[in-house]
């Protein structure tokens, strides 16, 4: 085998190595919104999360347009915030999803005064 036979063999093994290293790594590199279904998709594939979570005001507005009164939010805690609020004559503590908007948990609490 000549001497420039045994470079060239000597760098396309070289080359095909380092390729392959490559293409091990690709997947794994980077963080990109969107290239997943949970990217946009909580809990419940029924119900997208969207693309910006609500607002207080968005929250209360929310509560309110499904029959209740009196809203008072918490503190959130990742796309969680427990609502209490008033329907038919009962205090109620909602679990709810401000990036989904969907009530998560319901608990009546006590009659309303």
């Amino acid at each position: 085998m000549s001497r420039f036979a045994m470079i060239a063999l000597t760098a396309l093994l070289l080359g095909a190595g380092l390729s392959a290293q490559a293409h091990a790594q690709a997947p794994g590199f980077g963080v990109f919104y969107g290239d997943e279904e949970s990217d946009f998709f909580g809990d419940d594939a029924f119900f997208p999360e969207r693309i910006t979570c609500m607002t207080d005001r968005q929250i209360r507005d929310d509560i309110a347009a499904r029959g209740y009164t009196d809203v008072a939010l918490n503190v959130a805690h990742e796309k969680r915030i427990e609502v209490r609020a008033t329907r038919n004559g009962y205090v109620y503590l909602l679990d709810f999803n401000f990036c989904s908007g969907r009530i998560l948990d319901e608990m009546r609490l006590r009659p309303a005064q």
